[in-house]
């Protein structure tokens, strides 16, 4: 018996995940929790640091405020260890707040 390999294709994960970040960014919406974002996509929240490392490198790469900053652990309310900035809440803040003045200028779908 042979095992199929299955590829997880992280890059479609966060495509989907892109335009309810967007829509938080939008509205000014807080931060929401790993948990959450993954229940709306039906994913267990351990899989977030995966999509969210393909929307963080895009940002980065581009020069955009750092999108996945949207996304925070529950108990300590900043992002985790994957995340390319600081956990430290006062700089995460800050990291939120330019996510939000770019506002408008989101694209609504994935431009990757």
């Amino acid at each position: 018996m042979t095992m199929k390999k299955y590829m997880i294709d992280h890059k479609q994960r966060a495509r989907h995940a892109w335009p309810i970040l967007v829509k938080l960014a939008k509205s000014g919406s807080a931060p929401i929790t790993y948990g959450e974002l993954s229940a709306q996509l039906a994913l267990h929240h351990r899989a977030a640091g995966y999509f969210l490392g393909v929307i963080q490198a895009y940002c980065k790469k581009e020069r955009l405020p750092k999108l996945q900053a949207l996304v925070v652990n529950k108990a300590t309310r900043v992002p985790g260890s994957g995340y390319e900035g600081s956990a430290i809440a006062s700089e995460h803040k800050r990291d939120v707040t330019k996510v939000h003045a770019y506002g408008m200028r989101w694209p609504r779908n994935a431009p990757f």
